[in-house]
């Protein structure tokens, strides 16, 4: 039964007409129950298999694969960046162990203080989050890398000789104090110590074998009792040395014969002169090899073995020995080569204090000179010794270089005078003062305490050939002494004994300036 607008039937009757198929006004059904091509069919939003629904789903599909890129994307993007990362870590950290490795080779090459090599290289390894560990010898460093995450060590071995040159070791300085304290950038410091090294020298070959002439010049009158033409002859004969040993450098078999021929030669052309009987032949032998003296090498042996470097400073003592025979050999066999040609001997050989060729009552060149012209000598001897060995002309710490130098060796002549035949006593206290107003300079007005004690150091060094020195060992090996070597060796004790002074007077004032115990400090303390 079906009445206009609703569709009721009995129980047990298919039913013909869906609830879903609603007759409308305008729309007709056919007696038969079959929907005509012309009656219209509502279909609800609800309809599973509407077209709508299959809108829906395609749009869900593309959103979820959508989305399922955009996950893939950032996965990707944060595989890319945290490989990037650890590529940037692994680049960091190269570039900090390479800045490591540059500092000590510079500091190697330039002559830095080698008892605190190490510290520095820790120092600046605790600030660049680095850790390692390393050990020195003489022209040699290891440095192990160590990685406590994976438990492996990368192990680095330098390789470097030594020369001081004071101008490039207060650069080098300069950039590991920047380094140490957030300055600069390791980068920066690493490109900077590239160009150091490179660099050429500061003071050309002639400059250079001017200033070796004109140190031998100054040094004779004030420690070896030279004349006026002592000094003058000694002035050639340095900067021969100076010359031959530039000349050396690009020979390396003659380089390892080059003090014995040396001194040989210019003990030769020294007993020549000396047969004049104008000339002495102790002072301007002296004073012509004093460029080439073992002191500095002595003095740095006791400085390690004092700060329990026990390797290193018994390596560098024992050389010190051997070459300080090799010293006194090479002038033994330029003295005994004169008198084997003349067929007398050497006049003065044994008169250190060259009273037999001076005339107290000759021309004013041929006499001792007064004490008054270490107000001369002592400054100019300071000022051509730093710039020997590369100090800056212009430069605001040469006067102060100059000042300390002086100051050391006036402590050290007047306790000289108190305890004569005492060298131990006199480079003590003399160190002492040099030390403590260095360390004060370097510690308040954040200068370089080595550059500017150095000089007064090597100043007082050649006080070890004091009352003869190797001038006994060419006494008693002239004359055919069966204990000519125990001469020799007598005098290598003399040079320690002197070391040993300084390296006391040394310590003291760095303790005296720097009471309190920092690491931070410890590592940053550049001094001798």
């Amino acid at each position: 039964m079906h009445i206009k607008g609703f569709s009721l039937s009995m129980p047990g009757t298919p039913n013909r007409y869906p609830a879903s198929v609603v007759s409308t006004p305008g729309t007709q059904v056919s007696s038969s129950g079959a929907v005509t091509p012309d009656e219209k069919i509502a279909i609800p939003d609800g309809d599973y298999f509407g077209a709508k629904w299959m809108e829906e789903q395609k749009e869900k599909e593309r959103r979820e694969r959508k989305e399922k890129e955009r996950r893939e994307k950032e996965k990707r993007r944060k595989r890319k960046k945290a490989e990037v990362d650890i590529t940037r870590h692994v680049a960091a950290i190269l570039q900090r162990q390479e800045f490591i490795l540059k500092l000590a080779r510079a500091m190697m090459m330039f002559g830095g203080p080698s008892h605190r090599l190490v510290a520095q290289i820790q120092s600046t390894a605790r600030v660049l989050e680095l850790e390692l560990s390393c050990m020195y010898l003489p022209d040699v460093m290891w440095i192990s890398f160590e990685d406590n995450a994976t438990g492996t060590s990368n192990i680095k071995f330098i390789r470097q000789g030594s020369a001081l040159d004071l101008g490039k070791l207060g650069e080098a300085h300069g950039l590991y104090w920047d380094v140490i304290h957030d300055v600069i950038s390791v980068s920066s410091a690493s490109a900077a110590l590239d160009a150091l090294m490179r660099k050429k020298p500061l003071y050309s070959f002639g400059q250079l074998i001017f200033l070796g002439g004109t140190c031998s010049a100054s040094i004779c009158s004030v420690s070896f009792s030279g004349s006026f033409i002592d000094c003058l002859v000694s002035f050639p004969l340095g900067a021969l040395l100076v010359a031959i040993q530039l000349l050396s450098v690009r020979n390396e078999l003659y380089g390892n014969v080059f003090e014995i021929t040396v001194a040989t030669l210019l003990s030769f052309v020294s007993a020549a002169l000396a047969s004049s009987r104008h000339f002495c032949y102790s002072a301007v032998a002296s004073s012509s090899v004093v460029l080439i003296l073992p002191g500095f090498i002595v003095l740095c042996g006791s400085l390690e073995l004092s700060s329990r470097s026990l390797v290193a400073g018994a390596v560098r003592l024992c050389y010190a020995l051997m070459y300080s025979l090799f010293l006194g050999f090479g002038l033994a066999i330029g003295a005994e080569l004169y008198q084997t040609i003349i067929g007398r001997g050497i006049f003065g050989e044994t008169n250190y204090t060259c009273n037999q060729s001076h005339d107290p009552e000759g021309p004013w060149w041929q006499r001792t000179p007064s004490l008054w012209w270490a107000f001369l000598t002592v400054p100019s001897y300071s000022l051509f010794l730093s710039l020997r060995f590369g100090a800056v002309l212009r430069c605001k710490e040469l006067l102060l270089l100059v000042a300390i130098s002086c100051i050391g060796w006036v402590t050290n002549h007047f306790v000289g005078t108190k305890f004569p035949n005492q060298s131990d006593i006199s480079a003590a206290v003399g160190a002492f003062a040099v030390g403590f107003v260095s360390n004060l300079y370097g510690r308040f007005f954040e200068g370089n305490a080595f550059v500017v004690m150095i000089t007064s150091i090597l100043f007082q060094l050649p006080s070890g050939l004091g009352n003869g020195g190797l001038f006994n060992f060419v006494s008693d090996q002239t004359s055919g002494s069966s204990s000519s070597y125990l001469s020799g060796f007598n005098t290598a004790l003399q040079l320690i004994s002197t070391s040993i002074g300084l390296t006391v007077g040394l310590g003291i004032s760095l303790v005296v300036v720097h009471p309190i115990q920092s690491r931070k400090r410890a590592g940053g303390v550049f001094s001798l």
